[in-house]
């Protein structure tokens, strides 16, 4: 998965950090309900924000229980089941099984190979029951990889396919909420592709793999461009969001984005701004 819409849960309330864990529990048991144990290991907390998400636009029933499970067998947690919980463990199947496919592809990685095979069965049955989600979302990332194998430097055709393709996964349903639910998944969808690489930047060059942001690179400013143009990005994913009429949760789902997204970049520059802060330490 991608790893960038994490909850900064020391910035939560104890109540918030309650409910966060009992979508998060949700989202496993909904995997291992849906498809099975080992399918529970794909678990993200990007598909946790948009169970939230989607449940707090959406409000579906919600039942919540108690239990207990393998990774904490001494004592139950509690957990939340609804409809949204099991659309977005089919997303987090479908997006991880690609993740894999793509890993495989670019690094001729055996594990990655493996773990796609181990999903395949699971992957067919959310396309059996999305097909032209499913199909599209595929179609997308068919492109992402066709520019990437040559070695395109268009970074905006890049981030806009990655954003048309996460825009699929947030509108679950066909209604009037679904163009900002498309266009906040298309802006973060832009934000993360290009965060990604910007992160990813000194490992692709040392392992000569593709990167987008080569060319960008040899500009004397490209810390100042990256930082602006990733604002940009999340600033059209934020207006989305804050137009949408949600109330439940809501202090759970801004504290992701506008400050979770950040984490990674947060840590990249973390001794940066301890030196600023403190120059003399």
């Amino acid at each position: 998965m991608f790893g960038y819409m994490a909850v900064n849960m020391t910035a939560l309330s104890k109540e918030d950090q309650a409910r966060y864990r009992a979508y998060y529990c949700g989202l496993c048991r909904a995997l291992h309900r849906e498809f099975g144990q080992k399918e529970r290991l794909t678990l993200s907390n990007d598909i946790t924000f948009l169970a939230i998400l989607l449940s707090s636009l959406y409000e579906p029933q919600e039942d919540v229980s108690w239990a207990r499970c393998p990774l904490h067998p001494l004592k139950k947690r509690e957990y939340i089941k609804n409809d949204a919980l099991s659309y977005a463990a089919g997303m987090n199947i479908l997006l991880t099984y690609h993740k894999l496919k793509d890993n495989q592809a670019d690094d001729h990685s055996m594990l990655s190979g493996a773990g796609a095979g181990l999903l395949k069965r699971a992957c067919r049955r959310v396309e059996k029951a999305y097909p032209e989600k499913c199909e599209r979302v595929a179609e997308y990332l068919r492109q992402i990889s066709h520019l990437e194998k040559q070695g395109s430097r268009d970074v905006d055709a890049l981030c806009n396919l990655s954003g048309g393709m996460l825009g699929e996964i947030f509108a679950w349903k066909d209604d009037a909420w679904a163009p900002l639910m498309r266009s906040m998944g298309e802006g973060l969808g832009r934000f993360i592709y290009f965060m990604d690489a910007y992160e990813d930047y000194d490992a692709d060059e040392k392992k000569r793999r593709f990167n987008p942001l080569r060319q960008l690179h040899q500009q004397k400013d490209y810390e100042d461009l990256c930082l602006d143009t990733m604002k940009m990005l999340v600033a059209e994913a934020v207006d989305a969001f804050e137009m949408l009429p949600l109330e439940k949760d809501l202090s759970i789902l801004r504290n992701v984005m506008y400050t979770g997204i950040w984490a990674h970049y947060a840590r990249m520059h973390q001794d940066e701004w301890k030196e600023k802060e403190h120059p003399d330490e």
